[in-house]
């Protein structure tokens, strides 16, 4: 379920040194015994970043936003994969984990929601229980605390609408997953919390957000289909779906328009 080649939930030698010089560097000045201090976390090792996050190996490192070239690349490169004759969710899925592109993922967080600014941890095929498996989980932190996202990829280009723009097979079969990963999270966030707890750094607590289940701070996202798709009567479901159960309906080519967007930003 990490996201990451190495583990991160332990530093080299020579991270630590290099972790302990910056961290000097975050004291400038002294008035008697208060330390006027600065944020050099950006500075830090990236290893460090990770190592004092609360999941070290699901984090979504914030500083691989600025490396511009190599995030447009990707973007370009998942076009071609959504254009591709063969494509399917399956597909998708595997170039974004396999090329460690999580930022498309992360990218779906700004703009859409109000939280994931101060703090974002992606998780890949999630478990619920025995039954159930989600595409991606995210976590996200804002000022009002921590938030889940629960997001299904269905397929790009097949029953996606009818006719007269109603949702078809695709969105159904994602919103049906929706419904049963909301109706498992009733009975068993217990089970969950086990699984954090599992996962989150050794010197970390679990914050209450992560214990008590909490249904105004989980949110659902499936994608499917394209921007032609979607027609008049679609974007009508949408806003019904968003406004009645928390649950999102995307296009992929609004999942490529957020990736382009979030390159070079601050925060995700």
């Amino acid at each position: 379920m990490r996201l990451y080649d190495r583990d991160y939930s332990s530093l080299t030698p020579d991270e630590q040194s290099e972790w302990r010089s910056v961290k000097a560097k975050e004291t400038v000045s002294k008035v008697g015994d208060l330390a006027i201090t600065v944020n050099l976390f950006r500075d830090y090792p990236k290893a460090a970043r990770h190592f004092t996050s609360l999941f070290p190996n699901n984090y979504l490192d914030i500083v691989e936003l600025k490396d511009e070239n190599r995030l447009h690349k990707y973007v370009k490169r998942f076009q071609q994969v959504l254009e591709s004759p063969q494509v399917n969710e399956r597909k998708i899925l595997n170039f974004i984990n396999k090329n460690q592109a999580y930022f498309i993922v992360g990218s779906l967080l700004k703009d859409r929601y109000s939280f994931g600014h101060h703090d974002a941890y992606l998780f890949p095929e999630f478990r619920l229980g025995n039954s159930h498996v989600v595409d991606y989980l995210l976590v996200g932190k804002s000022s009002d605390g921590w938030s889940f996202l629960f997001v299904e990829f269905e397929s790009p280009n097949e029953n996606i609408t009818l006719r007269n723009g109603e949702l078809g097979a695709s969105f159904r079969k994602g919103l049906a997953q929706v419904s049963e990963w909301d109706q498992w999270l009733d009975g068993h966030f217990s089970s969950l919390t086990e699984t954090f707890a599992r996962l989150k750094s050794q010197s970390e607590s679990l914050p209450q957000e992560f214990v008590t289940l909490n249904k105004t701070r989980i949110y659902y996202l499936v994608v499917a289909g394209r921007r032609t798709d979607f027609l008049e009567r679609t974007y009508r479901e949408r806003r019904k779906k968003l406004r009645d159960n928390a649950e999102l309906l995307l296009h992929y080519d609004n999942v490529v328009d957020a990736a382009e967007k979030i390159i070079g930003r601050e925060t995700y």
